[in-house]
Parts: structure tokens; sequence; C-alpha cells
């Protein structure tokens, strides 16, 4: 794969972009899994969600990057991973947190992001010794939590996003590696412990 097209689709499948587009991927093909939410509360929540797991992470890593925590943004140093990912595991986990208390909404959704909040949390602890490809984790997030959807809940049409996501993996995985962001060994560990936490959580907590 060229440059371009890999940083393109890095780009437009940032990790922080995935519970946005995962969301989006329940309300047009799994409408039912949302009761008794109605449309006009799920078109809020997806705004929630957007800025709780993307605006805000994005402006805090901006943030430290004004303050030369960080090199820059697209944290090649192990080391420099530590302090964001700790803070996107914070915001995850109070989105997690907001769902449940304040917005009450299902068990489905909330085993969404308790999977999510579980694998961020994971690539913070790992990161402190091992670098992992976020990418990798965030596709792996999305394909384990349309699976494990696909076997709760029988009647859907899910297969086809499924199948959609999963070439969207291949494709994501070979732009980080064509870009010489990750090793082989690192894609295929972020790919295999997003969608271990994920199904794990759908599956058993929805």
């Amino acid at each position: 794969m060229g440059k371009l097209p890999a940083k393109i689709i890095s780009y437009a499948f940032h990790p922080l972009m995935m519970p946005s587009y995962l969301f989006a991927i329940v309300m047009l093909y799994l409408p039912d899994a949302l009761q008794p939410m109605s449309r006009k509360v799920t078109l809020y929540i997806l705004l929630l969600i957007f800025i709780t797991t993307f605006m805000i992470p994005l402006f805090s890593m901006l943030g430290l990057r004004t303050a030369l925590a960080i090199s820059s943004l697209h944290l090649e140093k192990r080391k420099e991973r530590i302090l964001p990912f700790a803070f996107i595991t914070l915001f995850y986990g109070l989105t997690t947190y907001l769902f449940h208390t304040k917005i009450d909404v299902n068990d489905f959704l909330l085993s969404i992001f308790i999977g999510a909040t579980g694998a961020v949390a994971l690539i913070t602890l790992i990161t402190v010794f091992y670098k992992i490809s976020v990418h990798a984790t965030a596709v792996g997030c999305m394909m384990g939590s349309l699976l494990a959807m696909i076997y709760r809940f029988p009647m859907n049409e899910l297969l086809w996003p499924f199948c959609f996501i999963t070439l969207l993996g291949g494709a994501i995985l070979s732009a980080r590696l064509s870009l010489n962001a990750h090793t082989s060994a690192e894609v295929y560990t972020g790919l295999g412990l997003g969608f271990a936490a994920s199904f794990t959580s759908v599956y058993f907590l929805s």
C-alpha cells in the first residue's frame, strides 16, 4: 500500500472515531437493541459519544502537545503514549459511568462501552512495557462487538457490516504496517486484544 492511501486510511479511521462509527452502525442495522430509546435520543447519544470519546480526548492530546508533554500527536514513542492513554481511559470510563448512572441506557449499550474502556485500560498498562497498535485494537473492538451482536441477536442485519469492517480492518492493519508505525506483532496483538475484550463484554454482559 502506498504512503498516501495509508495515511488517509489511518486518519479517516482514527481509533478515537471507532466508538462513534460503531454506534452509528448499531443505529442503522440493529435499532431494536437500543429500545426503549427514541430515534431522537439515540442521535443525542451519538453526539455525546462523539464529544466524550473523540473531541475531548483530542483536545487533551493537543494540550499535552502544547505543554511539550508529548513530541507529536502521532505518539510514535512508546513512553509518550502512557499519559495520553491514561487520559483516554479516564474519558472512556467517564462516558461509561454517565451512561450507567445519568442516562440509564440498556445493558447492551453499556456492555459495548465496558468492553471499549477495558480495552483502552489494558492498552495503557501494556504500553508501560510494550508498544501496541491502537488502530488495530480499535478495529478489533468493532469486529468483536459486531460478532457478539450477531450471536446475541439472531434476528439482525449485521452480517454485511461485520464483513465490511473485517475487510476494512485488513486495510487499516496494512496501512499501519506500510507506514512503519508498528511491527506485525504489535498490530496482531492489538487486534486480538480489542477483539477479545469487546466480544467478551458484549456477549456476556448484554
